[in-house]
């Protein structure tokens, strides 16, 4: 799909226009995606401990450290958090906010494996709103690769009688939200720095948990603070890489890729509780790599054709 450009007040600005560079765009959401299953195992060790709140408030804080420190290398914070579209980043913003929070409580009540099998059903959310919010054309073939993809899912991961618990209806409220957050991004990309996309959701997240925090703060060892240090860094890249993979390609083809954070939840069972995935898990994850592929093999197709009629 051809982006029209838009010309900001420095000029034609790279971190500020959409463009059509799919591969580039699929490695980097897969990328992004990788460092959220490290991230939520930090978060996940560090509630048995400290409360959503506080941990909500130090996860904000130890990533828009980096963000920041990152505006330097791009003009500057002045630059890169200028905007002329503050509403739109309001309503962004604040469907942002209630998701994380909604993943956070859902993190602390429920196993990372349920509150991930249902976050697997953000594609068929993602396709929908891509289609209505962002006009995309969404072939049958992408339909099909991701009914294909969800399917894994429930191969690999056989949710139980146990799904519906709060802690799944919040994944599932909070996935919805999450995917409408990524056509919202997807809009601010037009003019948005990547970096401001990825900062402004930690200040509002801050601001928001600061006044919870103060009558409940509980001490921590240092070695907890080096712990929130690594988690800020991780979802910081991840912000960062997810915002720049929605400026480069079209939301509906990234949506089958956030099946890869699959395999990084296998890894992480394996490697931290020293769980091996059964004949089931790697069935499952055989399709699910099975329809990636083909999406990516789609995508390459439709992008050499469109360069051949240009």
């Amino acid at each position: 799909m051809a982006e029209t450009t838009t010309q900001t007040r420095e000029g034609t600005n790279t971190d500020r226009q959409l463009q059509n560079r799919a591969v580039l765009g699929v490695m980097l959401m897969i990328a992004g995606l990788a460092l959220y299953p490290l991230s939520d195992a930090f978060i996940k060790h560090l509630m048995g401990t400290y409360t959503v709140h506080q941990t909500t408030f130090l996860r904000a804080v130890t990533r828009l450290l980096p963000l920041m420190i990152a505006t330097f290398f791009q003009g500057g914070p002045r630059r890169v958090l200028s905007t002329t579209r503050p509403w739109q980043h309001a309503v962004r913003l604040s469907v942002n906010l209630t998701y994380t929070l909604a993943f956070m409580y859902a993190v602390s009540l429920g196993s990372l494996t349920v509150v991930y099998t249902l976050s697997y059903t953000g594609p068929f959310f993602m396709i929908i709103l891509s289609a209505f919010m962002l006009k995309e054309t969404i072939g049958r073939d992408r339909w099909i690769a991701v009914a294909l993809g969800m399917v894994g899912v429930v191969v690999a991961m056989r949710p139980g009688a146990g799904v519906f618990e709060w802690a799944s209806i919040l994944v599932l409220a909070g996935t919805f939200l999450g995917s409408l957050n990524k056509i919202l991004m997807r809009r601010l990309a037009q003019t948005e720095h990547s970096l401001a996309i990825a900062i402004y959701p930690n200040i509002v997240m801050i601001a928001v948990t600061l006044p919870l925090v103060l009558n409940t703060w509980q001490s921590m060892p240092l070695t907890h603070w080096g712990l929130f240090a690594i988690v800020g860094g991780i979802t910081a890249l991840g912000q960062y890489s997810i915002a720049q993979a929605l400026r480069y390609t079209q939301a509906s083809t990234l949506a089958p890729i956030d099946y890869s954070s699959f395999f990084w939840v296998v890894a992480l069972d394996f490697f931290w509780w020293e769980r091996s995935p059964d004949a089931a898990t790697l069935i499952g994850a055989a399709i699910i790599v099975g329809s990636n592929l083909f999406i990516l093999y789609k995508t390459r197709r439709e992008n050499t054709a469109i360069k051949a009629v240009a």
